[in-house]
């Protein structure tokens, strides 16, 4: 499964002279709150590693992440990667538990995280899980797979859903499911490898900061 997180936070009213922001190009990449803050100020930065410092002076320490400067009509993005962007194979009968630690120069602890998500407008983190003969988010009241909210809240619905969309992926809301009975295509629950993927947005719920998953027992369960 590959999960991307991505914030996207919004414009300052402040300005910068043209011959600040060509302090800036000149003397390298200077450090911001987030990535919308550094491309407001210098608008020709350009995408790669920056320094963000999201509660500023006398709070967590700064840390390194990755600006999209040119996605989202450049408005600057603030991407941060994690160490399960990889495909990874799930094992075992309602044991699987895997940590999602996120990655960066800099970025030691979760707070640093939530100090962006703060202040930022909008968020999202995409998420999915291929399946073989193994059940998602079915049965209501005992999933076999959920994800854990960043106040450690067992979460029950999947990208491209939203709280309100209880035990349902994005198939779930738009009724197209493989079982139009079922909220998730994996809980079908057949021998065919089928998907349930898309983005999670409700920022106070993000990141996701665990993956559990328990319908892999047999050896024609996969995921």
């Amino acid at each position: 499964m590959k999960l991307l997180f991505i914030v996207v936070v919004s414009l300052l009213a402040v300005g910068y002279a043209r011959d600040q922001e060509a302090e800036l190009a000149t003397r390298g990449r200077k450090k911001g709150k987030t990535c919308s803050e550094i491309k407001l100020h210098s608008p020709k930065a350009t995408s790669g590693s920056y320094v963000i410092d999201p509660d500023g002076e006398g709070g967590y320490e700064p840390f390194t992440i990755h600006c999209d400067m040119t996605d989202k009509n450049g408005v600057g993005l603030t991407v941060v990667g994690h160490d399960s962007e990889q495909r990874t194979l799930v094992r075992g009968y309602g044991s699987y538990v895997r940590d999602i630690h996120y990655t960066g120069s800099g970025l030691t602890s979760n707070a640093q995280l939530f100090g962006l998500l703060d202040i930022s407008t909008h968020c999202d983190q995409f998420i999915k899980y291929e399946c073989h003969g193994s059940l998602l988010l079915f049965s209501p009241g005992n999933p076999n797979g959920w994800w854990v909210s960043r106040d450690n809240v067992k979460m029950t619905y999947w990208g491209g859903a939203t709280p309100a969309d209880s035990y349902k992926c994005a198939c779930g809301v738009d009724n197209t499911c493989a079982d139009s009975s079922r909220g998730c295509n994996c809980d079908k629950n057949d021998g065919v490898w089928r998907e349930d993927s898309g983005l999670l947005t409700e920022k106070s719920d993000l990141p996701v900061l665990q993956l559990r998953f328990g319908d892999t027992g047999a050896s024609f369960e996969h995921g």
